[in-house]
């Protein structure tokens, strides 16, 4: 007997799917998005295709015209630097709610996140290494619906589609990480937010750069 998958994991596994897809650049920017193809190609109903299209809309993946259809969104610089700006807020919104008041544990287990960037070696074992850095900071907040806004930005995946592979800038962004721990270990505020937002201009500066090399556009 067959096995229906619940609504709610039949909706996230389409958004997966299709969210995977365009920040691999599987469809290109202005690529039109039937909604029928896709849920004939996916097995599933119209439903959980619209839902996930619905959302990729609102991540600004997508974009929705009236009559025409869903067509893939280009990466820009203002799509970049709208996304570093999100992420920026959402960084220092969890330092201020977690400096001053971590555990050894907890601190122990930043450095130990902070190691691993440090000895990654390849662009792959950077962006896991990167992403785990970055989530561990967020998730000290304790806050569910914290972690996954921050997980769920996509200027985080879509950088790794525009490096192509390529790892840039590895020792002083590492350097730039041990500033944000070494804040949090001293209990210094003030120190953790510009640690951060040195941080985070240093990504949105790569990503543009990149991007230039693109073309201005991907």
């Amino acid at each position: 007997m067959a096995t229906t998958l619940p609504r709610s994991n039949l909706n996230e596994q389409v958004y997966e799917t299709l969210r995977r897809r365009i920040l691999a650049r599987e469809v290109g920017p202005g690529t039109k998005l039937s909604l029928h193809e896709l849920a004939t190609e996916l097995g599933v109903s119209r439903s959980p295709v619209h839902h996930a299209l619905t959302r990729l809309v609102a991540e600004g993946l997508l974009t929705v015209k009236a009559r025409r259809g869903y067509y893939v969104a280009p990466v820009t610089a203002k799509v970049l630097e709208d996304g570093y700006d999100v992420r920026l807020a959402v960084e220092l919104h969890a330092a201020e709610s977690t400096v001053g008041t971590l555990t050894e544990e907890q601190l122990a287990g930043f450095r130990e996140r902070l190691a691993a960037t440090a000895a990654a070696l390849s662009h792959e074992e950077w962006d896991a290494a990167n992403a785990a850095f970055h989530e561990y900071q967020i998730d000290l907040a304790g806050n569910d619906l914290l972690s996954d806004v921050y997980r769920e930005l996509s200027v985080n995946q879509m950088m790794q589609v525009i490096r192509s592979g390529r790892v840039e800038g590895g020792e002083y962004l590492v350097t730039e990480h041990a500033a944000i721990v070494e804040a949090f270990e001293a209990g210094d505020l003030e120190a953790a937010r510009e640690a951060i937002r040195v941080h985070v201009a240093s990504g949105l500066q790569i990503a543009l750069d990149a991007l230039e090399r693109s073309g201005g556009t991907l």
